[in-house]
């Protein structure tokens, strides 16, 4: 029982600090109300669905396989949250030196934007992680183990090097 007490204080603490994470990102975007309103519901929707379930699986009810909130996962959040609004900044940066439908394609950055944030949200929250960051296990010695490697990339992008 206390262990599922522990899982549901741990989910509550990540939760809270994904959809803080979520809505500071939301709120420095210039996008339109409309998908900023669509954006906020689906993180509170979410927020609330897992808090369903962390609740059901601290009174023995199931469901705690369904969420997989870690430390790793709030970091790399937190740093796919970052990489987003320096591309988005560097990209309004380069269409307003062009000056060519700079509110159009502006539109249409924020909205991927934010599409990006929530998958990343729902990978972070659900996934328990997004990747960028091994997850595996240090041995005794303080270094990760041969069977890990050291950097780990989406879609493969950097190989790793195993030691």
């Amino acid at each position: 029982m206390a262990g599922g007490l522990w899982s549901f204080v741990i989910t509550c603490v990540g939760l809270a600090l994904i959809v803080g994470l979520i809505w500071v990102a939301i709120a420095m975007l210039e996008v339109d109300e409309g998908f900023k309103n669509i954006a906020r519901l689906a993180v509170g929707g979410l927020a609330l669905l897992i808090f369903l379930i962390a609740v059901g699986a601290a009174l023995g009810l199931g469901g705690s396989g369904m969420v997989a909130i870690s430390p790793v996962a709030l970091i790399e959040f937190a740093i796919g949250l970052i990489v987003v609004l320096v591309v988005i900044y560097i990209a309004k940066l380069v269409i307003t030196r062009f000056g060519v439908m700079v509110t159009e394609i502006n539109y249409v950055l924020a909205a991927v934007a934010l599409i990006v944030i929530l998958i990343m949200a729902g990978k972070a929250l659900f996934g328990g992680g997004l990747g960028f960051i091994p997850s595996g296990s240090f041995g005794s010695s303080g270094k990760r183990s041969d069977s890990v490697p050291y950097i780990s990339a989406p879609a493969s992008i950097i190989q790793a090097e195993r030691r």
